[in-house]
């Protein structure tokens, strides 16, 4: 890859990352967590979420310039006014960046009255989830998903949507898991902490089921057939992505089958095996997306 093709690359992944990250850890927040539990775990979060509110946006605001820098296939293509004029207004791109550059404003303000003593209110962090939820959905608005017009291209773009919203509620709520799990071995937050698990548990079994069902609804879309083709670099980093969630699923699976029922019989060493897991799935999970940066850029039938 071209250094403005990587650069862009790794402005998409950043862009996943921190949003799935703010979608998952604030509808977690919103939804599943208890008002006092909410009013612990946030402070606990709150360096990693700041860190993300600040990352979007930059991401976000180096998006146009590196595309221009693609399309120009040189470095100073992306200080062309021209270029950058004409991806911004003339382009379908151009309306997304500048949507996306909307939901950043309201996201940081979203993000800045969850500071206030209104904490154990979820709204706050309804209206964080619902600006870093649409942010992520505008992923669907460009590249593969948005190759196609009428009603094809409306249904693959509305799959898109529904597979990058569930994945991101699944690897963002995940980053919730390590101090809700800590939780429970403090007195005063231990039934929430259980009540908010038990949340989880039924969430994480429909953003798992949505996220198999639309990823093979996107495969058949942009491809029409099995990734079988192994001379295509497309092909073989989905069928890595797909590995990867595979050996995810497998380890929600064993955490909700074999060790949550643990802990509830009172096995508390139960506790750290749940924590790694979780870990390894987070791992496992910016892994996938990082696939999904590189392959988003290739040619799916190259």
């Amino acid at each position: 890859m071209t250094g403005p093709i990587a650069a862009l690359a790794l402005c998409r992944l950043t862009f996943d990352a921190a949003g799935a990250l703010l979608f998952g850890a604030s509808l977690f927040l919103a939804v599943l967590a208890p008002a006092t539990l909410r009013g612990a775990l946030a402070p606990r979060l709150g360096p990693t979420l700041r860190a993300a509110v600040v990352l979007v946006p930059v991401a976000t605001l180096l998006w146009l310039p590196l595309e221009a820098a693609q399309i120009g296939g040189a470095w100073h293509s992306a200080l062309d006014l021209d270029l950058l004029s004409a991806l911004l207004f003339d382009t379908s791109l151009g309306s997304v960046w500048l949507a996306r550059a909307a939901l950043c404003g309201l996201l940081a303000a979203g993000f800045l009255t969850t500071r206030r003593p209104v904490l154990a209110v979820g709204r706050p962090w309804a209206i964080v989830a619902t600006c870093s939820g649409l942010l992520l959905a505008s992923l669907a608005l460009s590249g593969h998903a948005a190759a196609d017009e009428g009603a094809r291209g409306t249904v693959q773009a509305g799959n898109e949507a529904l597979h990058v919203l569930s994945g991101g509620a699944w690897l963002g709520a995940l980053a919730v898991l390590p101090p809700c799990l800590a939780a429970l071995r403090e007195p005063s937050l231990r039934r929430q902490a259980e009540l908010a698990l038990r949340r989880f548990s039924t969430a994480g079994h429909g953003a798992v089921a949505l996220v198999i069902a639309t990823g093979l609804a996107n495969t058949a879309l942009v491809l029409g057939r099995w990734p079988t083709d192994w001379s295509s670099p497309y092909q073989v980093l989905l069928v890595a992505k797909v590995a990867l969630v595979a050996v995810m699923v497998g380890l929600a699976l064993s955490n909700r089958y074999l060790l949550m029922p643990r802990l509830a019989g009172g096995h508390e060493a139960a506790l750290g095996s749940i924590g790694r897991r979780a870990l390894a799935e987070l791992a496992l999970g910016a892994a996938a997306l990082a696939l999904v940066a590189v392959f988003g850029l290739l040619d799916p039938t190259g």
